[in-house]
């Protein structure tokens, strides 16, 4: 009888078939695949149930289980070459991002850009004053500092076996849960890339791919040059030995996905190859189980190089990391990576004010990230024990001739990987639109309303007559007259077919709709506002119009409808320099430009005082460099647009000078339609409507100007 059992497909096999379909359905589904979004946070959260409580148990037993000597060799020359790995491995994370090509991505307004950055208190992160916050709070370095110390305070006790029992046995326990969790592998990743492949655009798609080659290219020198050379420039042992003996550690952790079930055959290679260099079969023995399990619990090479997800996030977004974040994004990830990726990686984006809705991005390509990781994390183990068993053997010896060879072909080789790396993420790059097409091609959000547009400011050609209101001429006409302001993204502006579009035309369309007329759009120019509105050009103003109280009196203002975020927007080389008001005080001679009128203007005076604030004539003049002044003047929300069309910018909200911008209509005084706009607006408040609009406009979350995403389901068999 056949042996079913064993015909029977490999988790990882399940894994990539999970994958697969996960990646037809989004496509297939579209928008309407983000149910499994649900399924997929599921599974994250089983997976980041027991890491913590594993990593704390693990290292206590671990480290309590040694003998006092074993302990010390572990902290002496054990610790120095773990210290040296990880230092090889963090330098490369260090190099890696230099081959992410420039990109001005740009991108639409997002809640990090107001957000308070937390002060980082490294006594908190690093010192457990209370151990069960830490746990409760998800703050992993300080339970392993925490974990570490207990281990080591338990290696003296006597009757530690009483101890050491329970503990092994909730470790072996927890590892069963983990277990039960990986088997649910393939249902996970394949709700996680279904909502994902739904969600994300080719586009964002295309550019993850820079992450994967990156961290691919990544394992291959460490796992195939730098870790092998190194043990070779400073043992015995020869190059193609050393690859022979992790051939099979290193496809088995690639076909499983889990470096756990290679430790046996780490610790075997580990054995042969010493026993190979004339050590004998008990002292190759002890030296293999004592190490290997000892260093499986720290941070290995395969793990550390994740970090490299979070330059590759903030090169994603737009916004790259300086070289000066560096040192804190790597100590603080070195140990954050002492438990899983899936808790590290959430908490160094929230460490480095990057977006959390990025993490998606990490799971997805972790699915071929994470198996190229657990084959570099062999290698990290099996040239962890060969270094410190061959130190203790006294073999190890820093010949200044070989390690200089080493040095010579690592420094040519990863300069070759620096330079394909670069060119494959380019070649992604190429045909992808910049992130000003996305204004340019945005479209109203619905067509609620005829539409028509007048190209010069003039006279309503039905004047009002003897005590009528502009209600009732608008009731009579069947016509809504509304003045714009050209040019203000994304309230109003054109696209690239020369329709006019934004948040305010997509607004008052609805009005227009509601009050059952149709529209006419009549420009006008800022500075002329009240004079237009006294002279009837149109009925009601919009544009992105800050609340004034300069003109109080003059014209009504209706609302108001949003409420933003003062910001000033400045060229990208300087854009750290207006971090916060106290490092622009250490500039000389700062000055900031306005062009909106009002309470925008009178804000920036209060909250940059000391610097001069002038008037100019447009924000064009200011983006062509007409100006000398240092910064402009505007909010984050439209700050964000105007980067995105001008990538050269960067927008800023400095610390020290938070503050809001109400937006409004603006109507003639004392007429019917003020009290009309006030209680519409309103109205639109309350059921949501302005809500959307922020989201396609604001947000960007529809940019491309479709109502759906592409999908077969709704663009092929046209189903609703």
């Amino acid at each position: 009888m056949p042996n079913d059992k064993g015909k029977s497909l490999s988790l990882g096999n399940r894994i990539l078939i999970g994958v697969a379909a996960g990646i037809a359905l989004g496509i297939f589904l579209g928008e309407l695949a983000s149910p499994f979004d649900v399924i997929g946070n599921i599974y994250v959260g089983l997976l980041q149930m027991t890491v913590l409580p594993y990593v704390a148990v693990s290292l206590v037993a671990k480290i309590g289980g040694l003998k006092l000597d074993q302990a010390r060799r572990l902290a002496g020359r054990a610790g120095v070459v773990m210290l040296a790995l990880w230092l090889i491995s963090l330098a490369t994370v260090l190099v890696l991002p230099l081959s992410l090509p420039e990109w001005k991505a740009g991108s639409f307004f997002s809640a990090s850009l107001v957000e308070t950055p937390e002060k980082f208190d490294f006594l908190g992160l690093y010192l457990p004053t209370n151990p069960f916050h830490s746990l409760a709070n998800n703050i992993v370095p300080a339970v392993v500092v925490f974990s570490m110390m207990l281990g080591v305070a338990l290696i003296r006790v006597e009757k530690k076996g009483v101890v050491l029992t329970p503990l092994n046995v909730l470790g072996d326990t927890l590892s069963n849960i983990s277990n039960f969790v990986v088997r649910l592998a393939p249902w996970g990743t394949f709700a996680l890339t279904a909502g994902a492949a739904g969600r994300l655009s080719p586009a964002e798609l295309t550019r993850v791919f820079g992450y994967i080659s990156s961290y691919t290219a990544g394992v291959v020198f460490l796992a195939f040059v730098v870790l092998p050379g190194f043990v070779v420039a400073v043992t015995p042992f020869r190059f193609r030995q050393l690859m022979a003996g992790f051939r099979e550690a290193g496809l088995t952790a690639f076909a499983t996905g889990k470096l756990f079930a290679v430790l046996p055959m780490v610790i075997e290679s580990a054995r042969k190859l010493l026993v190979g260099q004339g050590v004998s079969e008990e002292d190759a023995e002890t030296a293999a189980d004592i190490y290997v399990p000892l260093a499986y619990p720290f941070p290995n090479a395969g793990k550390i190089l994740a970090i490299l997800f979070i330059p590759f996030a903030a090169w994603f977004i737009g916004r790259p990391l300086d070289l000066t974040d560096y040192p804190l994004l790597l100590s603080v990830g070195l140990l954050t990576f002492f438990g899983s990726p899936v808790a590290a990686v959430p908490f160094l984006l929230h460490l480095m004010h990057l977006p959390d809705d990025l993490f998606p991005l990490f799971l997805v390509a972790g699915i071929w990230c994470a198996r190229l990781g657990d084959v570099l994390g062999a290698m990290h183990l099996l040239a962890f024990t060969l270094l410190a068993a061959a130190w203790n053997e006294g073999w190890l010896r820093l010949r200044a001739a070989r390690v200089g060879i080493w040095l010579g072909y690592v420094t040519v080789i990863g300069i070759v990987v620096l330079l394909a790396n670069a060119a494959v993420v380019r070649r992604s790059l190429a045909g992808q639109e910049p992130p000003k097409s996305l204004v340019e091609r945005m479209d109203l959000y619905d067509a609620a309303a005829e539409i028509a547009v007048d190209e010069q400011a003039g006279p309503n050609p039905f004047p009002l007559r003897p005590q009528e209101s502009r209600m009732d001429r608008v009731r009579r006409t069947k016509e809504l007259r509304v003045g714009y302001l050209p040019d203000r993204a994304p309230f109003c502006y054109r696209n690239a077919n020369g329709k006019l579009v934004g948040f305010d035309v997509d607004l008052v369309q609805r009005l227009a709709r509601d009050l059952k007329v149709s529209l006419r759009l009549v420009p006008f120019e800022q500075e002329k506002l009240p004079g237009a509105l006294a002279a009837d050009h149109f009925d009601v103003a919009i544009g992105g119009i800050a609340s004034s109280i300069e003109n109080f009196g003059r014209y009504h203002e209706a609302g108001p409808y949003l409420n933003l975020h003062v910001a000033l927007v400045m060229r990208d080389e300087r854009a750290k320099e207006f971090t916060s008001v106290k490092l622009m005080h250490r500039m000389q001679d700062v000055r900031i430009g306005f062009v909106s009128t009002g309470h925008l203007a009178r804000t920036g005076r209060h909250r940059f005082p000391g610097f001069e604030v002038v008037k100019l004539p447009s924000r064009e003049a200011f983006l062509r460099g007409e100006t000398d002044v240092d910064a402009l003047l505007t909010t984050a929300e439209a700050g964000a647009v105007m980067t995105m069309l001008n990538p050269e910018y960067s927008v800023v909200v400095p610390q020290g000078a938070r503050a809001k911008v109400p937006l409004v209509f603006a109507v003639q005084v004392a007429d019917e339609l003020d009290r009309l706009l006030d209680t519409w607006l309103r109205l639109k408040r309350e059921d949501g409507a302005i809500e959307e609009l922020y989201a396609h406009w604001i947000l960007g979350e529809r940019p491309a100007g479709a109502r759906h995403r592409w999908s077969v389901i709704r663009d092929v068999l046209g189903w609703d």
